[in-house]
């Protein structure tokens, strides 16, 4: 398919650009695991080769015992020469799965009670991280539940919203926070011209944002000063573990958005003179 007739569909560009930029930081480290990891994909074929494409790129680290198993839920799709090391193979039946070591599972395209499944299927082990597309955005809190209950405690929900006001459900879930900070990286990295905006569920305003390494900062703001507002003076450093754990935004966007509503007179800061830092106690004006 040209990348023309890709971008008729700006939805999947941008799923598709997000998920190459994840599996090329979790690749290298899941492939130091000596059980194996895992690698499920649900999604149209366009994921599948691009996966695959990113697993050759790094067929120089399976060796010595360190392998990937690629799943494919659904039908075979046709791919070229695979490296030694990387398996594929495909699963009809989501209760079939069985896996060890780290995985990430890639689930669009497939029906969401098949999607919770799988979910579940993957059990509570070290290193499970899901990825989800859905269409509901308005049950977006009920679907964090289900996957903080699963042990997958670090979760980012964001809306993709088209041109015409399309929207549909990004999750992603793990149970390391630094690796929930590497996806929002490659999150905000993505394609700024591919017609899709970015949107927090949490926000009570509702704006859109356009993709940027320097986004739009206006809803981060709103959302520190009501957590201020809430929790009374803070650290900066407490703002910026929110700001990961609660919202789309990164724990850097956080200074940012407290040094902008520092100089608009919004919020007091101990020490009152210097650059914010993580030490830094800020208190709503």
């Amino acid at each position: 398919m040209s990348e023309r007739a890709r971008r008729r569909d700006p939805h999947l560009a941008v799923k598709r650009e997000v998920l190459v930029r994840y599996l090329d930081a979790w690749t290298p480290v899941a492939l130091r695991s000596q059980r194996g990891a895992t690698y499920v994909e649900s999604g149209a074929a366009e994921f599948v080769v691009d996966a695959f494409r990113v697993f050759g790129e790094s067929a120089d680290r399976m060796d010595d015992g360190h392998h990937l198993d690629m799943v494919l839920v659904g039908p075979a799709v046709e791919l070229g020469e695979r490296p030694e090391g990387l398996t594929v193979r495909t699963l009809t039946d989501p209760a079939d799965l069985k896996v060890t070591g780290p995985v990430l599972a890639h689930l669009d395209a497939v029906a969401e009670a098949d999607a919770w499944r799988l979910v579940d299927q993957l059990g509570k082990g070290k290193g499970r991280e899901v990825l989800l597309s859905l269409p509901a955005v308005e049950q977006a809190d009920e679907y964090r539940d289900h996957l903080h209950s699963k042990g997958l405690t670090c979760t980012v929900a964001v809306e993709l919203v088209d041109d015409d006001g399309h929207a549909e459900l990004l999750l992603f879930a793990t149970g390391d926070s630094k690796h929930l900070a590497i996806f929002k990286n490659e999150l905000w990295a993505a394609d700024e011209f591919a017609g899709i905006r970015y949107r927090d569920p949490h926000d009570t305003e509702h704006a859109l944002v356009d993709i940027s390494l320097t986004p739009q900062l206006l809803p981060l703001r709103r959302v520190l000063l009501a957590e201020l507002t809430r929790r009374g003076p803070t650290t900066v450093a407490d703002l910026q573990q929110h700001t990961l754990m609660e919202t789309i935004y990164r724990p850097a966007d956080a200074v940012n958005a407290l040094t902008s509503a520092a100089a608009k007179g919004a919020i007091t800061k101990e020490p009152e003179k210097g650059r914010l830092t993580p030490k830094t106690i800020v208190s709503a004006a």
